[in-house]
C-alpha cells in the first residue's frame, strides 16, 4: 500500500488541476490562516508547517498571512483539541501524522481522523534499523534471524511512544518477518535525536529511526543501517542500504506527514487547499527539503488521502489489537 501510494503520488500531480483551479476560485481565505504543529519547535511536524508556510508566502498562493502554531503535548492531544476547538473554520489546517491513527486506536488521543477533514497527503518518512559499527549483526538477515529466535532479548530503541508511527513501522517489519510482536521489547525515548545518542552510548542494541538521523554517524562509520522499510532504497549515504523486501521481508511501511482541517469543510473551500498543496509539493524547495530529510513524495488530494487514512486505519487496528493494546 505504502509502495503503491509513491507510484502514484506523481500521477495526482499531472490530473484534475484544472477543474481544482476553477472550483478554488469559489472561495479563498479571508483572514489569517494557522497551520498546527502538533509538536514543540524543531520537531518534523513543526519543520513541515514552517515550510509549507514559507514556500505559501513566497510565491503568493495565499493572499493572507499564514502563521504557524506550536501545539505540543499529550501525543497529539494538544493540537488536535485546538483545531476542534476552531470546527467549521477552513483557516485552521494541522500537519497529521500516522501516529495519529494509532494513538487513537490505544486511546491516547480522543480524536480519529473521521473527526476532520483529510486534505492532503505529502510524504512519507522510511524507518531504518539500525547498530553500532561493531555489532555482530551485518545486515537485515542477521537481525531478523536472531530476533525471531529470542524476541526479548533484543530490546529495541523507538521515539516517542508505545504507539506512534516509529512503532508501528516497526511491528509491521517484525511481524512480516515471522516475529512473535508480543514478546518484543521496545524502549521508549523522547526523540530521534536521543534514540540515536542511546544507541551511541550503549544504552540499547538495535534501534527503529528516520534515516535522518543517521546520517552524520552513518558517514563517520560510527553506526550502520541494517534494513530500509520503503519500497525502495534511499539515496547519498543510504544507497547500499537495502530495503527489507530485498532482505526477504516483504514489508513496506512507514510514517507519514499529511494535512487536515476542520470537520465539515465545504468542496469550494476543499477545493481551494487541494489547489495550494498541488502547487506547494511541486516547488523546488519542497523537493530539496525532501531530499535533505530523506522523504519520499507520497502526495495526494483530499479523497485518496482519506482512503489512505481509512486503510492504515484498520491494518493499524489489527496489528494493535493482536498486541492487546487497542481500545477503540
Amino acid at each position: 500500500m505504502s509502495a503503491l501510494r509513491t507510484i502514484v503520488a506523481a500521477a495526482f500531480l499531472a490530473t484534475g488541476a484544472a477543474a481544482g483551479a476553477a472550483a478554488a476560485q469559489q472561495w479563498k481565505p479571508e483572514k489569517a490562516v494557522e497551520i498546527i504543529a502538533p509538536s514543540g519547535p524543531a520537531g518534523t511536524t513543526d519543520r513541515t508547517a514552517r515550510v509549507i508556510a514559507r514556500i505559501v508566502q513566497k510565491y503568493r498562493f495565499v493572499e493572507v498571512p499564514v502563521n504557524v502554531v506550536n501545539k505540543p503535548g499529550g501525543s497529539g492531544t494538544i493540537g488536535y483539541n485546538y483545531l476542534h476547538q476552531h470546527s467549521g473554520d477552513p483557516h485552521f489546517l494541522i500537519i497529521g501524522t500516522s501516529g495519529s491513527l494509532s494513538n487513537y486506536i490505544v486511546g491516547t488521543v480522543p480524536y480519529n481522523h473521521n473527526d476532520f477533514t483529510a486534505v492532503a497527503m505529502l510524504f512519507d518518512e522510511w524507518m531504518s534499523i539500525n547498530v553500532q559499527a561493531g555489532s555482530p549483526m551485518k545486515n537485515g538477515r542477521e537481525f531478523m534471524e536472531r530476533i525471531r529466535k529470542n524476541p526479548e532479548g533484543l530490546p529495541i530503541g523507538i521515539s516517542t511512544s508505545r504507539s506512534g508511527g516509529n512503532f508501528t513501522t516497526l511491528m509491521t517489519v517484525l511481524r512480516t518477518g515471522g516475529v512473535d510482536i508480543r514478546r518484543v521489547k521496545t524502549v521508549i525515548f523522547q526523540g530521534g535525536g536521543a534514540t540515536t545518542q542511546a544507541l551511541l552510548g550503549g544504552h540499547v542494541e538495535v534501534v527503529n529511526t528516520g534515516p535522518g538521523n543517521m546520517v552524520e554517524f552513518l558517514r563517520a562509520g560510527k553506526l550502520r543501517t541494517l534494513g530500509i522499510s520503503g519500497p525502495s532504497r534511499l539515496w547519498g549515504p543510504f544507497a547500499d542500504v537495502p530495503t527489507w523486501v530485498e532482505q526477504g521481508v516483504k514489508a513496506v511501511a512507514g510514517s507519514w506527514r499529511g494535512i487536515q482541517g476542520t470537520k465539515g469543510m465545504s468542496a469550494a473551500q476543499l477545493a481551494f487547499w487541494d489547489g495550494v498543496f498541488r502547487r506547494i509539493v511541486q516547488t523546488e524547495e519542497w523537493k530539496q527539503d525532501l531530499e535533505s530529510n530523506f522523504w519520499v513524495n507520497a502526495y495526494a488530494p483530499a479523497a485518496e488521502a482519506k482512503r489512505i487514512f481509512d486503510r492504515e486505519f484498520d491494518e493499524y487496528k489489527v496489528m494493535l489489537t493482536e498486541l492487546g493494546m487497542a481500545k477503540q
